[in-house]
């Protein structure tokens, strides 16, 4: 193996790795679709903290929830006039915190809403953050978790034994352990205690504090509930009634056993959500999530530009599928075309005017182009002058191709300027001086293996879903690179060659 084919397969392999690597880490991590039309259902969830002002200024702190798991909170706003709001991290952890632009008194109102949606990635740990351990310094407390825990069934899944210790703290089976487990203060209550006789069975158990989120609920408070690792999944248990929930709907708020709530300056505080479903599409909810965290295939990327470049761009990316068209249809299959990539930019023009209009305005335009030009022909004009006679004429047959369709009542013949003048000017040129060295056969095979082939890529730009990949997944550019080299490299023959020596072979 040469240097040079070495260094080619590198080049490819490279290619293929970084374009089909970062096309599955934005569909399986940051939830990218690979089809246009699926949506994914996002939540609304709106929370309202309503306190009696002291006549002093006010700091509300809130405890914000973080993207974990593949629950996705975005798009964070503050709805309360009067105050000043901004976020904060305190020990890893995250907070909104609302400050009076002076002293307030009365009932005081504050919203916060945000967008919520699950994707299919994985963003974090699949359990929440390990609280520390609960110190018991009594040794008859000790010596009850212990009996406690040894009476338990430890044959089982996971599930089950949780399960199991939910049900034995509700109905024991030791009724003297329980209720002085139950009774000690150090615990602080039901879900503190089954979370510390959890880990002393040996599971990896945290308490959470959340809402689930359903198609529309009000004035939800936040409970406490138990999440407990199983393998690579999370299973949420509710210790009021042992059972294990659906965590696919569950949002978990505040963990940690840190205040929800705090309000200086006021009393009488409270806070509670509400949540309204709907859907959107899906890309459209992996770019805001994006976003929001910062992700650098998100944040510097096409997603980033105003709308308006964000639609152009949407035009260029289907540009190489088409020379990837054109290179198979040329190398591989062996098909002429007037020129190597004005069939692309045909089959763009097909794009704004319809298939077969664009074809019958090209034909159009070509053949009385090509009439005018062969006049120029006789009078021995140089190649510039020539080129711009042609440019000349070519927009003399715009005009009236758009006034007389005009006049006519045929809004087809408008679309006539989506045509690149330029480009049409040399095609005519080209078309003439092959007609006047090689004749008009060799015009009509290039100039419909060029209509061929425009059409053809026409079909693949105009198909959704070919561009739906190219723009939400730019990086599949990589991959239709390293196909290209691949072909460029094919020193064979191809499909038209083939036909052509069959007669060769058949006589051997």
């Amino acid at each position: 193996m040469s240097t040079k084919q070495l260094q080619l397969k590198v080049i490819v392999l490279v290619l293929l790795v970084l374009g089909i690597g970062s096309v599955w880490y934005k569909n399986q991590v940051l939830g990218f679709s690979l089809t246009p039309e699926k949506q994914e259902t996002v939540w609304t969830v709106e929370s309202k903290i309503t306190f009696d002002g002291d006549n002093a200024p006010a700091e509300v702190v809130l405890s914000m929830p973080e993207n974990r798991k593949d629950m996705v909170v975005m798009d964070v706003r503050n709805i309360a006039p009067g105050y000043r709001f901004n976020f904060v991290n305190r020990d890893g952890e995250r907070y909104g915190v609302w400050k009076s632009n002076g002293p307030v008194q009365g009932r005081q109102e504050l919203f916060l809403r945000g967008t919520v949606y699950r994707r299919n990635g994985n963003s974090g740990n699949n359990v929440s953050p390990v609280p520390q351990e609960i110190v018991v310094d009594n040794e008859s407390l000790r010596k009850a978790a212990v009996d406690f825990v040894a009476s338990l069934d430890r044959s089982g899944s996971i599930r089950q034994r949780a399960v199991h210790l939910l049900q034995a703290l509700t109905n024991p089976v030791n009724q003297d352990a329980v209720y002085l487990l139950k009774e000690a203060k150090v615990f602080g209550g039901k879900i503190k205690l089954a979370r510390y006789l959890m880990r002393k069975a040996g599971l990896q158990a945290s308490s959470v504090r959340g809402l689930f989120l359903g198609e529309r609920s009000r004035k939800q408070k936040l409970k406490g509930y138990i999440e407990v690792a199983d393998g690579d999944k999370v299973l949420l248990l509710n210790p009021r009634s042992a059972e294990v929930e659906d965590a696919d709907k569950f949002l978990v708020w505040q963990y940690n056993d840190k205040p929800v709530l705090e309000v200086i300056g006021g009393s009488n505080s409270s806070v509670t959500f509400s949540t309204l479903s709907s859907k959107i599409l899906a890309s459209r909810a992996a770019v805001a999530a994006g976003k929001h965290s910062g992700n650098f295939l998100v944040d510097f990327s096409i997603y980033s530009l105003p709308v308006s470049e964000q639609n152009a761009f949407k035009l260029l990316l289907l540009i190489p599928i088409g020379a990837l068209v054109i290179v198979i249809l040329r190398n591989l299959v062996g098909i002429s075309t007037s020129g190597t990539f004005m069939p692309i930019l045909i089959a763009l023009v097909f794009l704004h005017t319809t298939l077969l209009i664009g074809l019958a305005l090209f034909l159009v335009v070509v053949s009385v182009g090509l009439i005018l030009r062969s006049y120029l022909s006789h009078l021995n004009l140089l190649l510039v002058p020539r080129i711009s006679a042609v440019l000349v004429f070519v927009i003399f047959i715009y005009v009236a191709i758009a006034v007389i369709s005009h006049k006519i009542g045929l809004s087809a013949g408008l679309q006539i300027t989506f045509f690149p003048m330029i480009i049409i000017s040399w095609t005519i040129e080209r078309m003439s001086v092959l007609w006047e060295e090689e004749g008009p056969k060799d015009v009509l095979v290039q100039g419909g293996g060029s209509l061929l082939s425009a059409s053809l890529i026409y079909l693949v730009m105009q198909n959704r879903y070919v561009g739906h990949i190219a723009y939400s997944f730019p990086e599949i550019l990589l991959v239709l690179l390293a196909i290209i080299i691949i072909i460029g490299s094919y020193s064979g023959y191809r499909l038209t060659e083939l036909y052509r020596f069959e007669p060769m072979i058949k006589d051997k």
